[in-house]
């Protein structure tokens, strides 16, 4: 027997229920506005960030999510300082200096553990081994991670890089450069430019850092004081980004499409795809982070990063690691 309501009661309960949904489209609407602030100029390394606003993501998480490119990791974490936006995203070599300088910055998800960074030359250089960049020009940025690294690569790998002219060039000309002959040899990500390149047909040789044991931390998410202070946002970012690597890795080809259509500066499709590959096929892990939670970072990894550039002079003096780091905004 089917019990009728009276209309008293339909009333309460029809009145309940557009409550209820009157507080859902408050909470749809009261996303966090957020920026983040990336490392350089759009590329398919960046394919997540545009994949997760894309796909509704960072959405779905309660975040409003701008996209911005960027002009060099230490500018970026130093706008991060500022407050001048939330989020960056930076290379970890980048960090270390300016926490030193003052800046009260933290990486809080690790994107990269394997650095992309090597070194890139012509295939009629006549370069074969990193010490045959002695007698030849390496041009270099002086605002991004690559230019501070390289003196340490050099005194790993035994090269004098003294005997090594170090130009400082412009990004925007990096390319014609080198295929133009002015530098014999240039900083690159694997990820990024050399595939650039090599699609335009440019016959090119490379070091890469990693595999000539050299490897460090790359990239990784980062805020400041402030902004780590509001642990509800941070854990909510964190969750969305690592999902954001999650869908950007399930279709790789779409994850470009997505990112060419957000990002019309960005390189086309094609170069993309092959950038994403390396990205999220070789990048995201290394031995110490591997079976913990998504952009999980091991002390030991922060550790080592500070011994290499105190080593090798890129910093004055070292800089303990929990200052650089933490990982209480990761999921389990």
């Amino acid at each position: 027997m089917v019990q009728k309501l009276s209309r008293r009661t339909l009333m309460r309960l029809t009145g309940a229920a557009v409550a209820v949904s009157a507080v859902g489209i408050r909470r749809a609407r009261a996303a966090d506005k957020a920026t983040v602030l990336l490392d350089w100029k759009v590329t398919g390394q960046h394919a997540p960030f545009f994949v997760g606003v894309g796909q509704g993501i960072f959405q779905k998480h309660g975040i409003d999510l701008t996209v911005q490119p960027g002009s060099g990791s230490r500018n970026t974490i130093l706008a991060v300082a500022a407050n001048n936006v939330a989020f960056g995203s930076a290379d970890a070599s980048a960090l270390p200096a300016a926490v030193l300088q003052g800046a009260d910055v933290k990486m809080f998800c690790a994107y990269m553990a394997t650095t992309p960074f090597g070194i890139m030359f012509t295939a009629e250089s006549g370069i074969k081994t990193p010490k045959d960049l002695e007698g030849k020009s390496y041009g270099d940025f002086p605002g991004s991670a690559t230019y501070a690294l390289f003196p340490a690569f050099a005194k790993h790998a035994k090269l004098d890089v003294s005997k090594v002219q170090v130009v400082n060039i412009n990004p925007a000309t990096q390319a014609s450069a080198l295929t133009g002959g002015q530098i014999n040899s240039t900083y690159t990500s694997l990820n990024d430019s050399y595939i650039a390149l090599s699609h335009r047909g440019v016959k090119l040789g490379s070091f890469s850092y990693a595999e000539e044991g050299f490897n460090l931390l790359s990239q990784g998410l980062v805020a400041n004081a402030q902004t780590l202070a509001n642990k509800d946002l941070v854990k909510r970012f964190a969750a969305a980004f690592n999902e954001s690597v999650a869908a950007a890795k399930a279709d790789i080809p779409n994850a470009a499409a997505l990112t060419k259509r957000l990002a019309p500066e960005a390189p086309e499709t094609d170069v993309m795809v092959d950038m994403i590959n390396d990205t999220l096929g070789k990048r995201l892990t290394n031995a110490r982070n591997a079976n913990k939670p998504k952009g999980w970072m091991d002390e030991a990894d922060w550790a080592d990063l500070v011994d290499v550039l105190a080593t090798y002079g890129v910093i004055k003096e070292k800089v303990a690691a929990g200052q650089l780091y933490t990982n209480d905004f990761l999921g389990s």
